[in-house]
């Protein structure tokens, strides 16, 4: 399923000033609830929930070509954790996803078990259990 983005400048301002925040070494995720959520459902054909992912990378991560791998790599390991079946994703969040200079040098298993242990200090991801 294709991520929804934030583009909304007052968005990501939002999630900085009224959204829970966990830090790990690679990146700072801010959530925040999607009050729109509902009228993104309505639009998808299939009704599906989901949540809105926002990608910030500064200029002193590096040049353009290291903040577009920055965001490859945190975009793609959103994807695989959203993805894995033995997890469980709360839907109906704003995930603003902010860069730290030390993802110009990571790989990707690196940043997805950082962005999965930021998720999962948040609530948003948790261990499915089976019943």
């Amino acid at each position: 399923m294709k991520n929804t983005p934030i583009t909304e400048n007052h968005l990501f301002r939002k999630a900085y000033a009224k959204g829970k925040k966990a830090a790990g070494r690679y990146a700072v995720i801010y959530i925040l609830k999607d009050y729109a959520n509902a009228a993104f459902r309505r639009a998808d054909p299939c009704h599906r929930p989901l949540n809105r992912l926002g990608l910030t990378v500064g200029k002193k991560l590096g040049g353009a070509v290291e903040r577009n791998r920055a965001k490859r790599l945190m975009r793609e390991s959103y994807r695989q954790i959203i993805n894995d079946a033995s997890l469980e994703i709360s839907y109906g969040w704003l995930i603003v996803v902010a860069a730290r200079t030390a993802a110009a040098e990571a790989d990707c298993a690196g940043v997805k078990a950082d962005m999965l242990k930021s998720l999962k200090k948040l609530g948003v991801v948790t261990e499915k259990t089976d019943r």
